[in-house]
């Protein structure tokens, strides 16, 4: 048997990130992952002068028995949007873009929204524009229900006539941002996103395992297949779309630490810019710079993203202070990244003694009406690693660990009647969404059936006054305003208007 020189190399690195690893284990962080019946995770560890240390857990094809090894490739979700960025900063330091740039400039298709939205507002989402993957969502068709492609994301961003909030004014995520910026550096370079990362990064950095997912026909050796997990059992949940930019980075974890290595160095020029935390039109910060979160953790300095896309999950991170880079890539939809992620670190990291917050006892549904999100407390905040602010017994702020603050104000449940609820039957179009619909009253329940597409009708739920939830999973808010329309609003999607239709 030939042994390459590459091969060699990660034997070399399997024996000696053995000894270094003895007194930091990763293993029982990841023993739930640790079998050949599940869906699993590679971990990559570099810190300071120690020889790196690469993990992998569980298999990477549950039907044909293939184990993920450190060389598995995966799809990296949200992580893959620093390569977009990294690649629209090169151009604007080649003077073929500038981030105060509006877009329109590149993209005309977009409408005018009065004020314009800049290159920079698209890379560290204070754009205002509507996340495309809701609005489709809203239209009957979520991500993974039919193949969506850059200009069909395009098509879509140019339809919505209002925006979330004045561009600058807030911070939300939107994943329409990115995939947009993919758009403007082919329109720009005359190359793809594909194409230029491939000859700008990937081939001189020596990340040979790295590609986009332009085309999910593609055959892509050695990647893992993305998985769900149900009562049953698990589930095959791989991202059949060809849009990217925002996602859809397919990589391994020696190659995504060879790219936190690059940055760290200085060997990407944009590495200062990409780190660089946002603020607002008026002068606030916001936790996010160009395509990475700008945070700390345990005290220490954090750059850092995760990634979710289908059954992918991922999280690339660097603590620059302490030399420490990690890589976390898993198949397993129901792997938490950041907490896995944070595990990882804490291994490294200095211990912080921290004082639990005080419980405050909050009690009653609460609704945040700009998010689309409803809170019902019995007493104290839901498990997790947001901050709950009670102001008063009426309004609570929660920050989560993105970069989101919530804004919920105590409500009192609404019990309609029938007859109260049959005054909202009626058709409702919407010209953004490209669906009309037919809000019919079924065994005294108030359902939404977008017209044509009976498998996808949706129950609304009654919540507050004239306000529903939007489906049985709570994806959105549903206002109406009897016998003119309604309005959507769900995380990322503001207030979208349905007029109701003479049809």
């Amino acid at each position: 048997m030939t042994l390459s020189y590459r091969n060699a190399f990660f034997i070399f690195l399997g024996l000696t990130s053995a000894v270094s690893a003895q007194t930091r284990p990763v293993e029982p962080i990841f023993a739930a992952f640790n079998r050949n019946d599940s869906p699993g995770c590679a971990v990559g560890i570099e810190h300071a002068a120690e020889p790196p240390v690469l993990r992998a857990f569980g298999s990477a094809d549950l039907e044909h028995h293939i184990p993920i090894s450190v060389d598995t490739v995966f799809e990296a979700g949200s992580v893959s949007k620093q390569f977009t960025a990294a690649a629209t900063l090169l151009l604007v330091s080649q003077g073929k873009l500038a981030l105060r740039d509006d877009v329109r400039k590149y993209l005309p298709e977009l409408p005018d929204y009065g004020t314009p939205i800049t290159i920079d507002q698209l890379l560290n989402h204070t754009s205002g524009l509507r996340d495309w993957g809701d609005v489709e969502a809203i239209a009957g068709w979520p991500r993974g229900s039919r193949i969506y492609s850059l200009t069909g994301v395009l098509d879509i961003a140019s339809r919505q006539r209002e925006l979330n909030y004045r561009p600058g004014s807030e911070w939300l995520y939107t994943n329409t941002g990115f995939t947009l910026l993919a758009v403007i550096v082919q329109r720009v370079s005359g190359l793809s996103l594909a194409e230029f990362t491939r000859q700008n990064f990937f081939i001189p950095l020596g990340m040979q395992h790295t590609q986009w997912r332009d085309d999910f026909k593609r055959i892509v050796p050695n990647r893992a297949i993305a998985y769900g997990r149900e009562s049953s059992g698990y589930e095959q949940n791989m991202p059949f779309e060809n849009a990217y930019g925002n996602g859809g980075l397919l990589t391994t974890i020696g190659d995504l630490l060879i790219w936190n290595r690059a940055l760290a160095s200085g060997a990407i020029k944009a590495a200062g810019d990409l780190q660089h935390a946002a603020a607002l039109t008026d002068g606030t910060p916001v936790e996010y710079g160009r395509g990475l979160f700008v945070q700390t953790y345990q005290r220490a300095r954090e750059f850092a993203h995760p990634g979710s896309t289908a059954g992918y999950r991922a999280w690339l991170g660097r603590y620059p202070d302490q030399q420490l880079s990690i890589a976390l890539l898993c198949n397993a939809g129901y792997a938490d990244n950041r907490g896995l992620a944070h595990q990882i670190a804490d291994l490294y990291l200095p211990a912080v003694k921290t004082q639990p917050p005080p419980q405050t006892k909050m009690v009653g549904l609460y609704v945040d009406a700009d998010h689309g999100q409803v809170l019902r407390l019995d007493g104290h905040p839901p498990a997790g690693d947001a901050t709950y602010e009670l102001a008063d017994n009426d309004h609570l702020s929660v920050h989560n660990n993105d970069g989101t603050v919530l804004h919920f104000h105590r409500e009192q449940p609404w019990h309609p009647t029938t007859g109260e609820i049959a005054k909202l039957v009626g058709d409702y179009q919407s010209e953004e969404a490209l669906v009309t619909y037919s809000v019919r009253l079924h065994e005294d329940r108030l359902v939404a059936t977008p017209v044509g597409r009976p498998d996808a009708a949706v129950i609304l739920r009654p919540l507050i006054a004239n306000t529903f939830v939007f489906g049985d999973d709570g994806q959105g808010l549903v206002h109406f305003s009897p016998g003119e329309g309604l309005e959507i609003t769900t995380m990322h999607v503001r207030r979208m208007r349905l007029p109701l239709s003479a049809r």
